[in-house]
């Protein structure tokens, strides 16, 4: 390959069930590897919540359609192109681009995957031919282009069968059918969602054990297995939303060198330089398996392996990219030599579970099936299954401190059994109350194809809160209970005492937390990732950060609502910190998050954000600054109990109460306020829908079209109305029109998607700014670019994806968001 000069990479657009910050966070990786290896980097995307576009050579926020990579290529003139960062998305436009013959003409290559490649995993039945021809294991797969072709295939086959879109025009679409009766139905709605007008009928394999394997592959061939991840839940129900571990639980050796030599075949077949996914059905009563997909690009799954391994996937694949052979790779004085092309090894347990948006979308069904119903993922680092997930769960936005414990004692016994039967989000809890009900592990096992060594697991957990229960305020169950995961706020609610005395107790017996390094050799080397879990033992392997430094806690998983602008706001304020000479430490536990990138922290805690963990990091680190999202107001409550030596500084992160919609126009006066003076950051207002036939708040243009009379009356006012605030920050003034009068409503905090819009129109920082007035480096010249002509911003929603009817568009209904410069 010749020496690179510069690459065009392809985004991923809006967050959406499929993908979230994953994306961005890998982006990011590669271009500060190709930036250091002098490689020029253009990112089409437009996403106004990618961290991303504002850190490589070229951000280009254009709609992900062929015409604006075209013109892209025409302007710049790219050596290649790189689909792998943006999804299946990337790939179709890919094709469109040499359908086209634009890559041939222009003699441009491609990165990751040859233009065959492409093709094929555009296509499910192409893809089935090849791995037919060098005699894979596959299901059966046909494509049809009507019902009654449907029909006669899925009785050749034999229910139940899948029926899925050929190139879905948004979420792809599949469905379980168990008989006649349902297919027409499945086949009407996947030809709607099809842009090639076909569907593909293939045989189920539900029931099956599912596994993920993540192998790495460079251009002489050279290949390494990166991780084998165990997807508690049978095929059937997504592995998005299926509770995953790392490394697998269950699988004998020979079952694992079979599957792993399979997944290498298939990635050298397809000639795939960088990471591939690949997903198999095991069926564990003959020790059988089958491909079910193969994904060469990166995914919620390479993140999840990336951050529990301590492997740094992105960074090695960039190099790959650039032609860099594994053994030829250095990943500095923190790695030993060579140790890109060592397999990851693992001393602990990964466990990943699923976040869901019922709370916001409470019509959407909670049933689980072959189409993604989880928002999000956090994931867990323990030396047991149990303590894996006990953190795992504790990690999400919110949880109920009873473990959902009282809510499935209400369960009546059929209610129960039909849960077990046909399985919802949060089974898991459901499985516990099963348990203590007397139902054995075989008869579950049966029940729902989970593997009976993960219901022994569940048991562990019910007997072991049981025994917490039954012995209050003993010193050794609180030992048992501590190194086996468990919160304590889920320990003082089965002992009817509140977490500070559950805390003080640990304290009064020593019981403190020491901390491990998640580092991909399982300390056979001398390496160093600055990435730690901890562990109730006796070795410590954590030291104070170099001083100055700042702690930050993350936003979390993605949650409906902040979709990743919370994870955009942290990264760019931890970048603000770094410029500042602060030595960053990150508390997080979304393994997709962009704030994990070693460039923006200098060491990262993955754990539940609970008031025992933040004690003890404070204590270990000793921050100047403490940053918490004003979202997790029960730590902040509990942290005034305490005499701290930090200062803490609220990210506002909570969404704004505003009426989703209105038949008012409504304009939104933006500010940053120093405590002293109100600095503009120009004017939005809210687009009308005429779908909805109203305006709303999750649709917005800037700048707003105002007489400059009316702009610089309202403006004054809105000044005024800023000043008055107690505490510096970024603020919004809402006025609304009615009959040509404007009042004016409420003053709130910028809420942070419009933080992150808005630092795009005007190529600043916000997140930057907020940062410095906090610090006191703010410098008062505040200078905003904004471009000319008019920015649109417009919200995404989950509701085709989640199979709401008639979802109405509202903040916290938000899963992403595109933005579009219309010009002048």
């Amino acid at each position: 390959m010749e020496k690179l000069k510069s690459v065009l990479i392809i985004g991923a657009g809006a967050n959406d069930v499929q993908h979230g910050d994953e994306l961005d966070s890998a982006i990011y990786r590669v271009l500060r590897v190709f930036k250091q290896m002098k490689i020029k980097t253009i990112l089409a995307d437009d996403n106004p919540f990618s961290v991303s576009l504002e850190n490589v050579d070229h951000g280009c926020i254009v709609p992900l359609k062929v015409e604006s990579l075209v013109d892209i290529i025409n302007k710049f003139h790219p050596d290649a192109i790189l689909p792998t960062l943006g999804n299946r998305r990337a790939f179709e436009l890919t094709q469109e681009l040499l359908e086209k013959g634009i890559i041939r003409k222009e003699n441009i290559q491609l990165l990751g995957v040859p233009e065959a490649t492409i093709r094929q995993i555009n296509s499910a039945v192409l893809l089935e031919r090849t791995l037919r021809q060098m005699e894979a294991p596959v299901k059966k797969i046909v494509t049809v282009n009507n019902y009654q072709d449907a029909l006669d295939e899925a009785t050749k086959l034999g229910y139940p069968v899948i029926i899925r879109s050929v190139l879905p025009k948004s979420s792809s679409t599949r469905k379980i059918v168990h008989d006649r009766s349902e297919l027409a139905d499945a086949v009407k709605v996947c030809l709607s969602q099809s842009r090639a007008e076909q569907v593909v009928v293939q045989q189920s394999l539900a029931g099956y054990k599912e596994i993920e394997v993540v192998v790495q592959r460079d251009s002489s061939g050279t290949m390494m297995m990166l991780s084998m991840i165990e997807d508690m839940d049978p095929i059937g129900i997504h592995a998005g939303d299926s509770i995953a571990f790392n490394p697998v639980q269950t699988l004998r050796d020979r079952q694992i060198q079979d599957i792993r030599d399979t997944a290498f075949a298939i990635t050298r077949k397809l000639r795939i330089v960088g990471t591939n996914h690949i997903q198999f059905a095991l069926d564990t009563n003959s020790d059988r398996f089958y491909v079910i997909k193969s994904s060469p690009y990166f995914d919620r799954i390479t993140a999840f392996v990336s951050q529990s391994t301590g492997y740094p996937i992105a960074q090695v694949t960039a190099q790959l990219y650039a032609g860099k052979h594994l053994r030829d790779i250095d990943l500095g004085e923190n790695y030993v030599h060579h140790a890109a092309l060592i397999e990851p090894t693992m001393d602990h347990i990964a466990a990943r579970v699923p976040i869901w948006g019922f709370n916001d979308l409470p019509k959407a069904s909670r049933l689980l099936g072959t189409e993604k119903r989880s928002v999000g993922t956090v994931f867990g680092i323990g030396r047991s299954t149990i303590e894996a997930l006990f953190k795992a769960i504790e990690s999400r936005y919110h949880e109920p401190a009873d473990f959902h414990l009282a809510a499935q004692k209400q369960l009546t016994d059929d209610q129960l059994i039909a849960k077990i039967v046909h399985p919802e989000a949060g089974r898991l809890f459901v499985l516990i109350e099963a348990m203590q009900r007397g139902y054995s592990v075989n008869e579950l096992a049966e029940m729902t194809k989970i593997d009976p060594f993960y219901f022994e697991q569940i048991n562990k957990m019910r007997l072991l809160i049981r025994e917490i229960a039954d012995h209050p305020n003993k010193e050794p169950v609180l030992q048992k209970a501590k190194s086996y995961g468990l919160s304590n706020q889920l320990i003082a609610r089965l002992w009817n005492t509140t977490p500070e005395q559950v805390y003080q107790m640990s304290i009064d017996h020593q019981l403190l937390t020491k901390y491990k390094e998640i580092e991909p050799s399982a300390g056979e080397f001398d390496q160093h990732t600055n990435s730690f879990y901890s562990a109730y033992e006796e070795e410590n392997e954590i030291s104070r950060t170099s001083q100055p430094s700042a702690l930050v806690i993350g936003t979390g998983g993605l949650r409906l609502g902040l979709s990743n602008s919370g994870d955009y706001f942290v990264a760019m304020m931890l970048k603000e910190l770094h410029n500042e000479g602060f030595n960053n430490v990150i508390v997080n536990s979304n393994p997709s998050s962009v704030t994990f990138n070693p460039e923006l922290a200098e060491k990262r805690y993955v754990e539940p954000v609970t008031i025992e963990n933040i004690l003890q990091i404070l204590r270990i680190e000793q921050p100047q600054y403490l940053f918490i999202p004003t979202s997790y107001d029960k730590l902040l409550k509990s942290l005034q109990s305490y005499d701290l030596d930090v200062k803490i500084v609220v990210i506002p992160d909570e969404l704004p109460t505003t009426a989703a919609s209105s038949d008012k126009q409504r304009y939104s006066f933006n500010y940053v306020y120093d405590g002293n003076y109100a600095y503009s950051l120009g004017t939005m207002t809210d687009l009308f829908s005429p779908i909805a036939l109203n305006y709303q708040s999750t649709a917005l243009r800037y700048p707003a079209d105002l007489p400059s009379s009316t702009y610089q009356n309202l403006n004054d006012q809105a000044s005024v109305a800023v000043l008055k605030m107690e505490q510096p920050g970024l603020y919004q003034v809402i006025f609304e029109e009615n009959d040509g009068e404007f009042n004016l409503i409420k003053v709130q905090p910028l809420s942070l998607p419009e933080v992150a819009f808005l630092s795009k129109v005007l190529h600043i920082s916000l997140p930057g700014i907020f940062t410095q007035l906090f610090t006191g480096k703010f410098d008062k010249m505040l200078e905003p670019k904004p471009v000319s002509g008019i920015v649109n911003y417009r919200a995404t929603f989950p509701f085709k994806a989640l199979r709401v009817k008639g979802g109405i568009p509202a903040r916290n209904r938000v899963i992403g968001a595109q933005m579009q410069f219309l010009g002048e």
